[in-house]
């Protein structure tokens, strides 16, 4: 720019081959032009009618970082530099060479949009550390929610942790879990309104994923979730932050399904253990009860032998006749003994055996017999 019109017409004819050339006569124009639209250079004298260029330069700078070349007939130390002191990258002397000042003017641009390129690259290259950064944290969540839900052992607790990590994206949310005809709810305030409820448990007719504004509904078999201060949709965060609410509620469903076999083998196995705990005190009773039928066993025979003897002195039987029913009486007795000795130490040994067993399998329950 420049309030002569010979200087312009000259500088126009030098740089019309190779650039699109934008003319101002003064400073106030000037800065008119570059905010409605900036260009890549922009030549300024110093000497202008209202606005010097000093002036116009340092209101170039409070919008712009462009390249800015003074153009004077002035020589001295002191112009040249108060042009470097007002944001000037450069000064040409009049009379211009046509040839410094296309090598200056091509070498500034190409400074220029070599900065450019580097700046974007450099908020590229920032922006993909942030989101390779935000990347990590977000998979932390991930992994910290199945470690510390693959042993979950209710949907209480389930649905609390599915809440826990939705808060960590920063998420304001409910949570409702299905499981066996019975519902839980679960949210990061104290309880969801009337119209959470309401959503939550219609959610299934809204589909898998239902997005209106700020609030976002997914649903699976057993796992519903309604966020309500999702990110504007226009943003990249909220794609990632769908996609990553879609993976924790898609887990907490595949993990309801550990929760309902965790609660089935646990009730089984307090079953089983009621059952071992009774079938060892029934099989220690059958035991006992076997040594009391054996000592029965043992007197009523001896009360037989002396019922003999009675019977002896009222039949009048002879001493050996005594004799041989007594032997006879005691060998069938001596064999009767020794068939329950041998029975009592078979069941006995076997009853050990069983009882062991129960022993052994009831350990892991903690019970005590003793």
């Amino acid at each position: 720019m420049d309030d002569d019109s010979i200087a312009r017409t000259l500088l126009r004819k030098v740089l019309a081959n190779q650039f699109d050339i934008v003319s101002a006569t003064s400073g106030a124009e000037a800065l008119k032009i570059c905010s409605d639209h900036l260009p890549d250079l922009v030549l300024l004298d110093v000497m202008m009618p209202d606005m010097d260029g000093y002036e116009t330069c340092r209101k170039l700078r409070e919008f712009t970082n462009i390249p800015i070349i003074f153009v004077t007939a002035n020589n001295t130390l002191d112009i040249h530099l108060n042009a470097f002191d007002a944001g000037g990258d450069d000064i040409i002397t009049k009379p211009v060479v046509k040839e410094i000042l296309l090598r200056k003017v091509s070498l500034a641009i190409q400074r220029k949009n070599e900065n450019q390129f580097l700046r974007s690259e450099k908020d590229s290259m920032q922006s993909m550390a942030m989101n390779f950064l935000s990347a990590i944290g977000e998979s932390g969540v991930l992994q910290q929610f199945m470690q510390a839900s693959l042993t979950c052992g209710s949907p209480e607790l389930l649905g609390s942790n599915l809440v826990e990590a939705i808060r960590k994206f920063g998420l304001e949310c409910s949570v409702l879990i299905r499981m066996d005809n019975a519902c839980s709810i679960h949210s990061t305030h104290s309880e969801p309104n009337e119209i959470e409820r309401t959503v939550l448990e219609q959610s299934v007719a809204m589909g898998r994923i239902f997005q209106f504004k700020q609030k976002l509904v997914v649903n699976y078999d057993h796992v519903s979730v309604i966020v309500n201060n999702m990110p504007s949709e226009e943003s990249e965060k909220s794609g990632r932050v769908r996609d990553n609410i879609t993976m924790l509620t898609e887990m907490t469903d595949t993990l309801c399904g550990n929760v309902s076999m965790r609660q089935t083998s646990h009730f089984r196995a307090e079953q089983f253990q009621v059952a071992m705990t009774t079938g060892f005190f029934e099989i220690e009773s059958l035991r006992d009860m076997s040594r009391r039928t054996q000592v029965d066993t043992r007197i009523l025979l001896q009360e037989q032998i002396d019922n003999v003897d009675g019977i002896f002195k009222w039949l009048g039987t002879s001493c050996d006749q005594e004799a041989k029913i007594n032997q006879t009486m005691f060998a069938s007795v001596e064999k009767i003994l020794a068939l329950l000795e041998s029975a009592r130490v078979s069941s006995d040994a076997k009853f050990d055996k069983v009882l062991a067993s129960l022993r052994e399998g009831t350990k892991e329950g903690e019970i005590d017999f003793f």
